[in-house]
Formats: structure tokens, C-alpha cells, sequence
């Protein structure tokens, strides 16, 4: 959960944030070793990182998020088990296995810059990168703005500014195809989403909120496969997995 939608650290998850970590933890599938290393940058409360990589024995994830309180560092610390939280980026010595930027680069003016050097400083050789962005930059509204995004991408501009950073693209795609027309409606056609609440407020319910998720988890998973083929489904979230290119000749 990005910590400025967080409201009421008790509340029910929203279906969106549920079924995205599920589309994270099936797109890293093959790479969830024993022993891996992560770095996720933009952690936010920790959430997406401990449903994936919390079974994976072995695991070591700095979890990153410049937005932590020194209360939410201490209530997380307590957790343990191969997780460490901090507000800063590690040395710049230190490598990782796989590096996620998970909505992460639309909230940084210099977004090109700010991806190069993670890539340079942290990234393994052949080490695996995850991006995911929010896509079309025609969907860029109030709730953007008010979440502290400077953009929305299209597939081919990200996987451009990947390729410019080191990285080889090794599939891309986008997630939440069924969710692009309430987009539209809601936060284009109304305008009605500059200072509301994300997905921190979610309060539909357990039955909705499991229909919800079940729908989403099902549309994702059909989208990553057709993706793997090829077709390449519109969606309101972009992504791209890819590996570092070696440093050496």
C-alpha cells in the first residue's frame, strides 16, 4: 500500500492491492529461490513483499519507502524473518537478486535519472528487474495528482526508458483491463477523484471484497499469460520484467 493512502492501518485490503501482489508473485514465480535477495523500492507499508517472499526460504529483502515513520520502522522491525525496513537506499556496494520498482517512477520528477542509477548501483549481472507503472497518460487525473504522480506511461515509453537504463526487456504487459473504463468514467468524465481517498479506505465488505479480488486475480493471470504469447491486452497498470545487461564486454 503506498503510505498516502493509508488511513486506518486495520482496514480490510482492497481488492486491487490483493490481486496485484498475487500478479507480482506469479510474474517473479521462477525466480523465487531459496536465498534470493530484494530490494523493493517504494515499499510502502510492506505489505506486497511479505505476501511474496515471506514462504521463500532464505529470503533477504531491504524494503525501502522514504515515507516510513520512525513508528511504522519500529513496528515493522518487530516482524523480523529476513525482512529489513529502512527509509534510505542501501550502499551503493550492495547487489540484489531481484530489484522491484513497483509503482514507483511516476512519482519521481526525474524518473529516467532515478531508474538508471538504481539499475547501475543495485542491480545484479543477469539480475531481474520488476517495473509496474500506472498506464496512459491520457488517464492522468485529480487522483494522480493527488497521490503525487507526474505522469501516467504508455507500454513502449517505459520499456524504452528500461532499455536506456541497461536493462533488456524480458516481457511486458499491462494488468486490470476491466478497471480502464471506470477509470475513465470516474476520474476523467466526472473529475471527481482530486482529493480522494485510495485504496487505504477500502470498506466493500468481506463478500464484495472477495468477488472483487477473484475477478481481478483471474483477469490478471489470463493477461500475463497472453502476454508471455505475445497479445498484449490494454490495462490500467504497465509492466515490464527484465534482466540486467552485464556490466563487462
Amino acid at each position: 500500500m503506498d503510505l498516502r493512502e493509508m488511513s486506518d492501518p486495520q482496514a480490510c485490503r482492497h481488492p486491487w492491492e490483493t490481486s496485484r501482489a498475487a500478479a507480482v508473485a506469479k510474474l517473479l514465480q521462477p525466480y523465487l529461490q531459496r536465498g534470493v535477495s530484494v530490494l523493493d523500492l517504494g515499499c510502502g507499508d510492506g505489505y506486497l513483499s511479505r505476501i511474496v517472499f515471506r514462504r521463500v526460504a532464505g529470503s533477504q529483502v531491504t524494503a525501502v519507502d522514504p515515507n516510513l515513520t520512525p513508528e511504522q520502522l519500529a513496528m515493522l522491525r518487530e516482524e523480523g524473518n529476513g525482512f529489513a525496513y529502512q527509509t534510505e537506499l542501501p550502499p551503493d556496494e550492495s547487489r540484489f537478486d531481484l530489484t522491484l520498482l513497483l509503482d514507483v517512477l511516476e512519482h519521481v520528477p526525474e524518473d529516467r535519472a532515478f531508474l538508471a542509477q538504481v539499475v547501475a548501483r543495485h542491480a545484479g549481472d543477469r539480475g531481474r528487474v520488476l517495473v509496474t507503472v500506472p498506464a496512459f497518460p491520457a488517464l492522468y487525473s485529480g487522483h494522480d495528482f493527488s497521490l503525487g504522480h507526474y505522469r501516467r506511461y504508455r507500454l513502449q515509453e517505459l520499456e524504452r526508458h528500461l532499455a536506456s537504463a541497461g536493462l533488456a526487456v524480458l516481457a511486458s504487459g499491462h494488468l486490470f483491463g476491466s478497471l480502464l473504463i471506470p477509470k475513465y468514467l470516474l476520474f476523467k468524465v466526472i473529475d471527481r477523484a482530486r482529493g480522494s481517498e485510495g485504496v487505504g479506505s477500502w470498506s466493500g465488505g468481506r463478500t464484495l471484497t472477495a468477488l472483487l479480488e477473484s475477478w481481478l486475480r483471474l483477469e490478471n493471470s489470463l493477461m500475463i499469460l497472453l502476454a508471455r504469447r505475445g497479445v498484449r491486452l490494454p490495462g490500467l497498470t504497465a509492466w515490464a520484467l527484465c534482466e540486467k545487461r552485464p556490466s563487462g564486454p
